[in-house]
């Protein structure tokens, strides 16, 4: 059998608690494993790059750039290339000569018009940051959907750890009964125990084997939910780094989460595209102005006969002075605009509960490793101590299964929150939005600079946006 080594987390020191190192174990599985793990940094990669959830995200921005870049279409002229043939009889004595009165021609023009909006009530320029907007809105969800999916690879990534240690402790649990029980069936010949400690031996190892059932069947189950964040099987894990640089205060992280977080940055843009969209809807109530001009030729046209041609150029007012239900739709925009506002106010709640959770999970998992690595080392000398006693006579086979289950049992615990520990330093990032950049990842390959409106409002006028490079989408 090959010998596999299971992740180590290290503890760092945080404010004068030594948290004491849970000793790695090697695992003795049948079950040969690849010589090269696959590291935490390539699986949480493999994880934002290749999902569908980041796939589809990426999709997302991209989409959102390329209307944006349509709506250049409305600053440049719109030019109509129009015609018309038919038969044509009309009856229009005071216009038309006798002879073209009454008679049926075929008619045949052709023109064509350019038009240029002048002043529209500032809806185009309120088109534009609304789409840039939504560009922004789009990016900071693509980063804060990788900093989701990261938190996910991680989990499964230590999750898929934490049940090989765990499957560990098991078989050696199993191992250690089978070696009670040659000890048993020893004293037994020996004619030192009644038979009947052969069957309490025996019942505690079925326990024990059903406890190894129950573990193989969840890391069977890690290994599932690994291959669907990560994308491929498990190829065996490595050691799993403590994070640096974390906050030294819950009002620190909390600061920190509600400054950087993607999904707060991205519920803010919803506020912003809510106004935006009160200009656009609003722009009718200001003139329209559009320059036009034109050329057409045609023959036989309006009953005349012979040819024609004319040109024009000028320029056009619209303005709609009245129409009813405006106060009623000024009310709903601004219903809108509180509706956006407000649910941004759901998500800085949300995401403050996550930073205290991920700080009170972090800490509290700090006490609960170093009284429980205490806690490991008690009941292994019970144990050893207890073994030590029934060979001597004076202390009973009970108490020994006891030792052995309260050994197994706290072991069992501690790895799990060893495990906890170390997620929960990568959730305390995951919550200021840092995880993320903490593997180096570029989770898209267009722009990532979400400040598409800023730059749009900041700019002389809105079109400007449309001169700045935006990568090619492929």
């Amino acid at each position: 059998m090959k010998s596999i080594q299971v992740a180590c987390w290290l503890r760092p020191v945080r404010r004068g608690v030594v948290a004491a190192v849970l000793p790695c174990v090697a695992l003795f599985a049948g079950l040969a494993q690849p010589a090269a793990a696959e590291s935490l940094r390539d699986a949480v990669r493999a994880a934002v790059t290749t999902n569908p959830t980041g796939r589809a995200a990426n999709a997302d921005v991209k989409a959102s750039a390329l209307e944006l870049l349509q709506l250049r279409g409305e600053y440049q002229p719109r030019l109509v290339l129009t015609g018309r043939a038919g038969a044509e009889n009309f009856d229009d004595s005071d216009r038309l000569a006798p002879i073209d009165n009454r008679d049926t021609k075929f008619s045949r023009e052709i023109g064509l018009t350019a038009e240029l909006t002048l002043f529209d009530g500032y809806r185009r320029a309120n088109r534009v940051y609304r789409n840039a907007s939504r560009l922004d809105e789009s990016i900071f969800g693509l980063l804060d959907a990788s900093e989701t999916m990261a938190l996910n690879a991680v989990e499964a990534y230590i999750d898929v750890s934490r049940h090989i240690s765990l499957l560990d402790v098991a078989s050696r649990n199993i191992a250690r009964h089978r070696e009670i029980g040659r000890q048993v069936d020893d004293l037994i010949e020996g004619d030192r125990l009644p038979v009947s400690a052969r069957f309490e031996v025996q019942e505690r190892l079925l326990a024990a084997r059903l406890s190894r059932l129950e573990v193989e069947q969840a890391l069977a189950d890690s290994q599932a939910r690994y291959r669907a964040v990560i994308g491929h099987d498990p190829v065996g894990t490595g050691p799993v780094p403590a994070v640096a640089d974390l906050p030294m205060t819950k009002s620190d992280l909390v600061l920190r989460s509600l400054r950087d977080s993607f999904r707060l940055k991205e519920s803010g843009q919803k506020i912003a595209q809510a106004k935006f969209q009160s200009g656009i809807v609003t722009a009718d109530e200001k003139p329209q102005v559009t320059l036009q001009a034109g050329v057409r030729t045609g023959r036989d046209v309006a009953g005349t006969s012979g040819g024609e041609s004319d040109a024009f150029v000028g320029v056009q007012l619209d303005w709609e002075l009245y129409a009813g239900g405006r106060d009623a739709r000024r009310r709903a925009l601004q219903q809108r605009t509180l509706q956006a506002e407000a649910e941004r106010q759901e998500v800085v709640r949300e995401v403050r509960e996550m930073a205290e959770r991920s700080w009170n999970a972090y800490h509290t998992s700090i006490e609960r490793t170093v009284l429980l690595d205490r806690r490991v080392s008690a009941a292994r000398k019970t144990s050893e101590q207890y073994q030590d006693q029934f060979r001597a006579g004076t202390r009973s086979l009970l108490d020994v299964l006891d030792a052995e289950r309260t050994f197994f049992n706290v072991l069992f615990e501690s790895v799990s929150a060893d495990a906890s520990f170390t997620f929960n330093q990568y959730r305390m990032l995951a919550a200021q939005s840092r995880l993320a950049a903490h593997f180096d990842i570029e989770p898209a390959d267009v722009p990532l600079e979400p400040d598409f409106t800023a730059r749009a409002q900041q700019a002389p006028r809105a079109a400007a946006i449309f001169n700045t490079e935006i990568k090619a989408l492929r």
